[in-house]
Parts: structure tokens; sequence; C-alpha cells
């Protein structure tokens, strides 16, 4: 079996699961909440950040609330790619087929960071909407938030591929979700630290574009935990007794 028609196949298990739901929801709901908080407080706003425009305001708003978010949301990603094949006992058929351990394993990573990358998009346009509905008089900035946006995704692969590992490895969902949920909330009390800031759950932290952020931070935090962990996990997925 060719390693795209695992990927297919890992998207038709998703095509009527919950998966889409979160990753369309949860930025729909984000950008709802951001949008009454802008349009309701809006005057309030342009005072506090006097220099800025509108949608730079916005984007001030929404940062930290989807830097705890993204992680959460990365977490019940994978914890739901994940949660067919232990629910229905679907991982000896699964390994019997003819396909490699390690397509298997990359396969349902990519969904996830598939899930992950429209859920941001999905982000990018409730704030645009939303921006348009209110009648921010600026252009929409597009540099800014494609930068956001890219930030963002870079953020992500760290927590994803500790997260696909995790729920590969316990069939007890709570276990993933728990170590998710903590990474989250320690990286908050944890990010100005020196070196804590270095883990994936941090990372989004520091996706802001411009002189408040250090992407640095978030590019090589999700590039070297993300292509370390998938490589870890990958290599001990396919030395692992599932059967």
């Amino acid at each position: 079996m060719k390693s795209w028609s695992v990927i297919a196949a890992e998207l038709y298990k998703q095509k009527k699961g919950v998966l889409w739901k979160l990753a369309f929801g949860g930025p729909a709901l984000v950008s709802v909440l951001i949008f009454l908080n802008m349009s309701l407080r809006y005057d309030y706003l342009m005072q506090r950040y006097a220099g800025k425009t509108s949608w730079e305001a916005m984007l001030n708003e929404v940062f930290f609330l989807w830097a705890f978010f993204l992680p959460i949301g990365v977490t019940l990603l994978a914890a739901i790619v994940h949660f067919r094949e232990y629910s229905e006992n679907a991982w000896k058929h699964l390994l019997s087929l003819p396909v490699r351990r390690g397509h298997v394993y990359a396969a349902k990573w990519l969904v996830i960071v598939l899930a992950t990358v429209l859920s941001v998009l999905a982000l990018m346009a409730g704030l645009w909407l939303g921006g348009l509905v209110i009648g921010f008089p600026e252009p929409f900035p597009f540099g800014l938030y494609g930068q956001y946006a890219l930030y963002l995704t870079f953020s992500s692969l760290g927590i994803a591929s500790v997260q696909h590992w995790l729920s590969s490895r316990f069939r007890n969902t709570i276990i993933p979700v728990a170590v998710g949920v903590s990474g989250t909330v320690g990286a908050i009390f944890l990010a100005q630290s020196e070196w804590m800031r270095y883990i994936p759950y941090a990372a989004p932290l520091f996706t802001m574009p411009g002189p408040d952020g250090d992407a640095g931070v978030s590019i090589v935090s999700g590039l070297l935990f993300g292509t370390a962990a998938l490589l870890a996990g990958m290599l001990e997925f396919g030395k692992r007794d599932i059967l």
C-alpha cells in the first residue's frame, strides 16, 4: 500500500467524526469572542493600543487566548485521531495490512498537522470577517496576519509530535489529554524561563509578529521538537508490541 493511500485512508476515517468539527469550531468560537470584545470595547481598546491599527489591536487581543487554546486544541486533535483505533480495537487489523508501520504513524501525524493548519487558517478568516463586520477603517494587513499564521503553524509542530506519540502510546485517552493540558498551563507560568521557554507547549506564546514577539523561539522549538519527537516516536512505534 502506497503512503498516499494510507493518508487517504486516515482522512476517510475522520470524514464523519468530530475532528473537523473541533478544527473549525474552536477558531469560530474564538473569533466570535474576539469580535464581541472588539465591537463592545473598540474605543477603549484603541486608546489602550495607541499608535496601533485596529487590526493590530485585534491581533494583540487574540494572541494570548489563542496561545492557550492552540496547544489544548492540538492535544484534543491528536487524541481524536487515535481514539478510533483503541475504541474499536482496530490496531490489529490496521497493522495486518501490507503497509509499513512508519507510514501509518506518519499518516496520522500529517492528519493532525493538517487539521491544525486548517484551524489556524479558519481563525485568520474569522478575524478578517469580524474586522469587516465591525468596519475597521484600515485595509486588512495580509502580511502581518500571514506571518502570524506561519509562526503558529511552526509552533504547533512540536506539540503535534509529542501529543501524537502520547496518544498512540496510551489506550486511556485521559493520559495524553492530561499531559497536554498540564503542559499548556505550566508553559504559561514558566515561559519566561530561559530554558523552559523552548518546551513545545510554550512555543505559541512567542508567535506575535514584530518586536512584541520572539518568533525565533516558536520556529526553533517547533522544528526541533517536532522533528525529533516525530522520528523518535516513529522508531518506538515500529518496535512496539501493539498486537
